[in-house]
């Protein structure tokens, strides 16, 4: 009997050539993928509505947590004094009356010699959600029935004169439960870490608007919804305010609307370290209260950043074996990768700046400056999103505003201390991310 001998031939290792042209082509989805994002989010805000003069708006109440005096805090006061609504009040809570926000919010009061203004200090500390949230409860407990919308607000708003008449407006339909608007950071100091804060926020406007992730710096609510939902249970075991309202939201079948109109400019400066941090701290949001999107958003996050970075190795590598195509398509492959990051974020740039300089305020144009350290800080931005990222998903203590929390769930969170002695310095003129990522990620793990 013949026994036929088989050979088993090794497969061929991937060639440099098929890896170039696999980097590239997935260079090129990922361009075409983001260029989708970003023309759907340049035609919603582009897009106009005109407010109409004879709609129906009932009286409002605007809440306002404060702990700490923020830079634009009087300004803010000043502006929310001022809007173009018939009738509303403004409730504000202050940590504290040895709290530096106190004498501000007591000046305004002095200043504009009116009582819609009203102001308390914080009695009721919970130990059980976030300063803020313990707040917003005794705010709640203010309301009376003649409010028909509540709106929030932080003390970092600039709003204009419509601000709450156009925050307002969309509620009047019978499906529409909450609406919000969001921020573009347009910093006065054109230092590093302000500006990669900027390009970081360029995606997340990308995500929140499209999932209808609301921003609790400008948002409004359907007094009705507060009165049938549990809304103050849910804030009173929450660490922070727009998560818990958009789960109650859908609950109850209403729409969470986002107002194009309603991209508010933020003006403060940080350091590289308090970006950082700050990016942190929203990503950990984020995987709390909208866990379903965690994996995805990270899992693109690193595919994309990855693409560009390997784009580069074979360049480099086609260089050194003298394979000129597999540079070529490295190098092209890198360059389309960073022009259209580039383009895409002067899109979203634009649009932001077109919104802001429509309601009133300053907007000023990108400078030469901005543009040509743009290729660095994206760069930078994307590095630093990854550390955040695997930080939040992985950290179950946080810092915020001076106080520890700790978060074992999105209803579970525990006030562990406070830290009420230096919360408040300002950021660290110098830009240094390494001694605070490091210990932020060491800290704050489990």
């Amino acid at each position: 009997m013949d026994h036929k001998r088989i050979d088993f031939q090794p497969a061929e290792p991937m060639t440099l050539l098929l890896a170039a042209q696999i980097i590239f082509g997935i260079i090129l989805f990922v361009a075409v993928f983001n260029s989708a994002w970003v023309f759907y989010l340049a035609t919603v805000l582009t897009r106009r509505r005109a407010l109409p003069d004879d709609q129906p708006l009932g009286k409002a109440a605007i809440l306002l947590s404060l702990r700490g005096a923020d830079p634009k805090l009087a300004s803010c006061l000043d502006r929310l004094l001022t809007q173009d609504y018939p009738d509303y009040d403004v409730l504000v809570v202050v940590d504290s009356k040895s709290d530096p926000a106190w004498p501000i919010v007591q000046a305004t009061i002095e200043r504009h010699n009116c009582d819609r203004l009203r102001v308390w200090p914080l009695t009721n500390r919970r130990r059980t959600c976030g300063l803020k949230n313990s707040s917003l409860v005794q705010l709640l407990d203010e309301i009376d029935e003649s409010h028909q919308v509540i709106a929030l607000a932080d003390a970092d708003l600039e709003s204009h004169p419509t601000w709450l008449r156009e925050l307002v407006a969309p509620l009047s339909e019978p499906h529409v439960g909450v609406t919000f608007g969001n921020r573009w950071f347009l910093p006065d100091r054109l230092n590093t870490g302000s500006l990669v804060r900027q390009v970081w926020n360029g995606p997340g406007l990308i995500v929140m608007s499209f999932f209808k992730i609301p921003w609790a710096g400008s948002m409004a609510i359907k007094k009705s919804l507060v009165d049938s939902g549990d809304i103050r249970e849910r804030l009173a075991t929450s660490i922070v305010d727009d998560g818990p309202v958009r789960v109650i939201a859908k609950q109850q079948g209403l729409k969470t609307v986002f107002v194009p109109s309603l991209i508010m400019a933020n003006r403060e400066a940080c350091d590289l370290r308090f970006a950082y941090s700050f990016i942190r701290r929203q990503l950990t949001w984020t995987r709390t209260y909208f866990s379903r999107l965690w994996i995805p958003l990270v899992a693109y996050h690193l595919f994309a950043t990855s693409a560009s970075a390997v784009a580069q190795v074979v360049a480099v590598f086609g260089l050194i074996k003298g394979d000129h195509l597999s540079a070529a398509l490295g190098v092209i492959g890198f360059f389309i990768s960073l022009t259209t990051s580039v383009l895409h974020h002067l899109t979203i740039d634009w649009c932001a700046r077109r919104a802001v300089a429509a309601q009133g305020e300053r907007a000023p144009r990108v400078t030469v400056g901005e543009f040509l350290r743009l290729p660095f800080n994206l760069s930078l931005a994307a590095l630093i999103g990854l550390l955040a990222s695997f930080v939040a998903t992985f950290a179950r203590r946080i810092v915020w505003r001076g106080v520890t929390y700790e978060i074992r769930g999105p209803w579970n969170i525990r006030l562990l201390g406070e830290n009420n002695a230096n919360w408040q310095s300002a950021p660290a003129p110098t830009d240094s991310l390494a001694d605070g990522a490091m210990e932020h990620a060491a800290n704050e793990s489990l």
